[in-house]
């Protein structure tokens, strides 16, 4: 299928056919940083995502010793961090943190004084309380359905970031509400991918890390130069939207490629707003499909993405301001079009409250 992009008063608009019921395409990388012979590729499967690493390695040997030391730290990250996994910390303090405060240990601690504060700055639609909110909606078993009005409303009142209370000086977490589940599934991967780069670097290293394309981080600018990822268009794969370098910053991607179902004409995606009460109605003039974020660190591009989807462009645009060196592109449906908007994205110069109420 052909698309005809266009650029009108800075919004980039693509007219396509209506969108189809298939996964959308992933962001695609087009390596060639290293020598002829030198770039190594693996791949390991956790945190239910592929992570593909690349590294600049002339030396086999010390090739597997780097990705085996990688795939260990990714591991570690999803046993400490994974709720489906009984053994990790954060199912302790979800079985426990009602009861009373508990210490956690100071990795831990430090990543939900990290989430508590990005709720603060996204107007609570990045929360790591939704946990009871994902299963409602059945995404936690990858069963997605809506659910019925009291179903909702329980796990409702058994969410949100204000109920979660950190004490910085004993390190505790405790739960002011009883049901509270805490779900890192939206800043945990990106995390993983900075602390895997960590691992790299520790073994000076040059190398780039995939998690599934949705999280993408170099080790440094330099290896990171002539990597290009394409933007995909959710109407069409062989169409991209158009390519970004990483430089110095990490990619983080969110949308209803993954996990997402139609009702009534709406789209809903495993990317649940909590504070969106009760069950939507109407089918909305647009809708966002994917949001894309660029940040110094993985692991807010990967939380970024999320909050920028759910709040989308322009109250996303508002909040990212808070946060220098972050840039956003979002992609969403509007009829049988879909309309690129972006905020300080590269290429781009308008607000995107400004592309959208001129274009």
């Amino acid at each position: 299928m052909l698309v005809d992009r266009t650029l009108q008063n800075g919004v980039d608009r693509c007219d396509a056919s209506p969108r189809r019921d298939e996964p959308l395409p992933r962001p695609r990388l087009n390596p060639a940083p290293a020598a002829p012979g030198s770039l190594r590729t693996r791949s390991h499967r956790a945190m239910a995502t592929a992570f593909t690493v690349y590294i600049d390695v002339p030396d086999e040997m010390q090739a597997q010793s780097c990705f085996q030391c990688v795939f260990d730290e990714i591991d570690r990250v999803e046993q400490a961090f994974s709720r489906f996994r009984a053994s990790s910390e954060i199912s302790r303090i979800n079985r426990h943190a009602a009861a009373g405060p508990m210490v956690t240990d100071p990795e831990t601690f430090r990543l939900l004084a990290a989430a508590v504060d990005l709720s603060r700055r996204t107007e609570g639609v990045f929360d790591i309380t939704v946990g009871r909110l994902t299963r409602a909606w059945g995404f936690s078993l990858r069963q997605p359905k809506v659910p019925d009005a009291q179903t909702l409303a329980a796990a409702e009142q058994c969410s949100g970031w204000p109920h979660l209370e950190l004490d910085p000086e004993w390190r505790t977490v405790h739960f002011l509400r009883h049901g509270l589940e805490l779900d890192l599934g939206a800043i945990a991967k990106g995390y993983a991918v900075d602390c895997a780069l960590e691992v790299l670097r520790s073994f000076t290293v040059q190398g780039l890390i995939d998690a599934g394309s949705s999280s993408i981080a170099a080790t440094d600018e330099a290896f990171a130069r002539g990597w290009d990822v394409s933007i995909a268009n959710p109407l069409d794969a062989s169409a991209p939207l158009g390519e970004v370098q990483l430089g110095q910053r990490a990619l983080g991607t969110s949308g209803v490629r993954e996990q997402s179902f139609v009702h009534d004409g709406r789209i809903h995606s495993h990317l649940v707003d909590p504070t969106a009460h009760g069950l939507p109605s109407g089918v909305p003039l647009r809708q966002v499909l994917q949001a894309t974020v660029l940040a110094p660190t993985s692991m807010l591009a990967d939380a970024l993405s999320t909050a920028a989807f759910l709040l989308g462009p322009e109250r996303g645009a508002a909040a990212l301001e808070q946060f220098p060196g972050c840039s956003a592109l979002w992609v969403c449906s509007r009829g049988n079009q879909i309309e690129c908007m972006a905020h300080q994205w590269p290429g781009y110069k308008s607000s995107p409250w400004k592309e959208s109420n001129n274009g």
